[in-house]
């Protein structure tokens, strides 16, 4: 392995989209994830993204989740509850969010808190939640400097990113995005 190993939160959004069928999804999230396999990075999780993971994760992902345990590349991390309850008054303060992005975030606060905990890497499908992040970003600077990527945007190079070493680049983080 060339590379530094990196520790990435993966979203459940790409555990159930990565199943076997040959849609372009799809066939992003298996690549993405046999990428970091690889590679070999690793993948952070709490308590609260297990369960997700468990709930929502493809036949695909649930091998490759065992896969990288078997090889011990699965991080437990633990979110510092000053941390979550940081967060949480940042989005309930935050002027910049209507009640339903508000909700929004709290529900996926915990990809923030366990990238916060690791590398500060987050791979998600969901660009919804992704915006609602950069727009606080302004008002934290620790929130701005996660890097956020979505494999199923061709665009992003996310597989390219992970085999490349997941490097954190200044216009992956989350207060340099646009759009």
């Amino acid at each position: 392995m060339n590379h530094m190993q990196r520790t990435i939160v993966v979203d459940a959004s790409i555990a159930r989209s990565s199943g076997t069928s040959e849609h372009p999804i799809s066939k992003a999230c298996r690549d993405f994830l046999q990428e970091i396999y690889s590679v070999g990075h690793k993948v952070a999780y709490n308590g609260v993204l297990l369960a997700e993971w468990r709930k929502h994760q493809s036949g695909y992902a649930l091998r490759w989740f065992a896969m990288m345990q078997s090889k011990r590349r699965v991080a437990s991390v633990a979110c510092p509850v000053v941390d979550e309850k940081y967060l949480e008054g940042l989005i309930d303060k935050s002027s910049l969010l209507n009640s339903k992005e508000r909700a929004a975030a709290h529900k996926d606060a915990h990809l923030v808190c366990c990238a916060w905990a690791s590398d500060g890497l987050v791979s998600s499908l969901d660009d919804t939640v992704r915006n609602i992040f950069t727009s606080i970003s302004s008002d934290c600077r620790r929130v701005g400097s996660i890097v956020w990527v979505n494999p199923a945007k061709a665009e992003e190079g996310a597989t390219v990113w992970v085999k490349s070493g997941a490097r954190i680049e200044e216009a992956r983080k989350l207060k340099n995005r646009t759009g």
